[in-house]
């Protein structure tokens, strides 16, 4: 199958090898409609069953799942074909559809549902993961591929909204491990455009559409563009997470603010968790002489044991003080206590529009941090008690360190970074 190069490129870095493996055992590839994705599908599963079974004299077992169970069928349909030049024998029972080879490697069919279990995979080739619910990927499909010698998970999707819960998770993780400069065990590629800027702009479009003048043209993305759905365009053709009108920042705010000046220790640390307690994430803003306010991402850690390990680590710093969201208040230790102060609800109801304003007026500076704009640019507002506020509801996924952005930045705001101490004499 002739492939093109961005799926030359998404298959190179998920199939990077360590000694008779692979290096990844996840990969999650995102990018628009249409681009090729069920072609780069049928490639790695030809491949499996034939050269790299051969390659690692083993058997191999692939199986296709897709958020609907029709979408996995068509993948197949036009896989069995060219599976029969290789001597595999096709079973065509709608749902159960499955290929043996020659040597009992084998490709099935299944519907995306948490009943996958007593299954054992090398393959598993996901479609649409946007709409596939955390239990089918973690607690069926992941098991299956614990006792194999070099599993994948290869996850294909576009872009999701709040409810594509573990399409989020993924991109998270795979996210913070680029921040951090840290290689996982999870591939992500993603084709789209830069946080936070003008989806109106032609420059960005080719951002999200790798095949651009192969399988999609120019005009075709025009006509998409004219949709009163303006969401479906954004989703589909341009892989966007969709966030409200009522974004807090308009687009390519953010990222006028960036800087490249080193952040000087101190300041003002705000902690905080995930909605769904799976994340703890911490904020750290500094009031720099040119009374602008420069922050940045502390840390993103996924248990409380780890969060308050890192803050011990950062509270070493006497300059430093630490703001807490009330959930992590009772276990803040007491020697902390004259440097803590707890902020929640009200305090972000207080702040939002304060910080807004001194980002549009540009006295917030930051070092480009990937999760921290993507936190920042879905962060949607809504207006309560003659107030604005952001809502973690109404935006298209996590925003925890938005929230801490805005405690960490108002704080720091209000005094010098530095404590001073003040000497009086009689």
């Amino acid at each position: 199958m002739p492939l093109m190069d961005w799926q030359i490129r998404a298959v190179e870095g998920m199939l990077q090898r360590k000694d008779d493996g692979f290096w990844y055992r996840e990969a999650l590839i995102s990018c628009a409609r249409q681009q090729g994705k069920s072609v780069l599908l049928k490639a790695l599963a030809g491949f499996f069953v034939t050269e790299w079974a051969a390659k690692t004299g083993r058997p191999q077992s692939v199986m296709l799942v897709a958020n609907k169970l029709d979408r996995s069928s068509a993948i197949f349909r036009e896989l069995a074909p060219i599976l029969e030049g290789f001597g595999g024998k096709p079973f065509w029972s709608y749902g159960r559809e499955q290929i043996l080879m020659p040597d009992g490697s084998s490709i099935r069919v299944s519907a995306a549902t948490s009943t996958q279990h007593g299954a054992s995979n090398d393959l598993v080739l996901l479609d649409e993961i946007w709409s596939i619910s955390p239990a089918v990927i973690f607690d069926a499909l992941r098991p299956t591929m614990i006792a194999r010698p070099s599993p994948l998970m290869a996850m294909f999707s576009t872009a999701g909204d709040e409810s594509s819960t573990a399409m989020l998770k993924l991109r998270e993780q795979a996210i913070n491990a680029i921040d951090a400069g840290r290689t996982s065990k999870l591939y992500f590629a993603e084709w789209s455009p830069p946080p936070g800027v003008r989806w109106q702009d032609r420059e960005w479009w080719p951002w999200a559409n790798p095949a651009l003048g192969t399988t999609v043209t120019w005009d075709a993305l025009e006509a998409a563009a004219e949709t009163p759905d303006k969401n479906a365009f954004l989703r589909a053709h341009l892989n966007l997470w969709i966030s409200s009108a009522n974004s807090w920042l308009a687009p390519g705010r953010w990222d006028e603010c960036q800087t490249t000046a080193v952040m000087p220790d101190g300041g003002i640390l705000a902690i905080d968790s995930s909605l769904d307690e799976s994340r703890y994430v911490g904020v750290r803003a500094y009031r720099r002489d040119d009374k602008k306010i420069q922050v940045a991402p502390a840390f993103i850690v996924e248990s409380e044991d780890e969060l308050w390990a890192k803050v011990e680590e950062l509270m070493a710093n006497r300059d430093l003080q630490l703001a807490v969201s009330p959930s992590l208040e009772i276990h803040t230790p007491k020697t902390w206590k004259p440097r803590t102060r707890t902020v929640g609800y009200g305090e972000l109801l207080k702040w939002t529009g304060l910080v807004r304003a001194m980002i549009n007026e540009g006295k917030v500076e930051h070092g480009g941090e990937l999760a921290l704009a993507e936190h920042v640019s879905r962060a949607v507002l809504v207006k309560q008690s003659g107030n604005v506020v952001l809502s973690s509801q109404k935006s298209p996924g996590p925003i925890e360190l938005a929230r801490c952005l805005v405690w960490a930045t108002a704080l720091a705001s209000a005094a010098p970074s530095k404590a001073r101490v003040a000497i009086g004499r009689s």
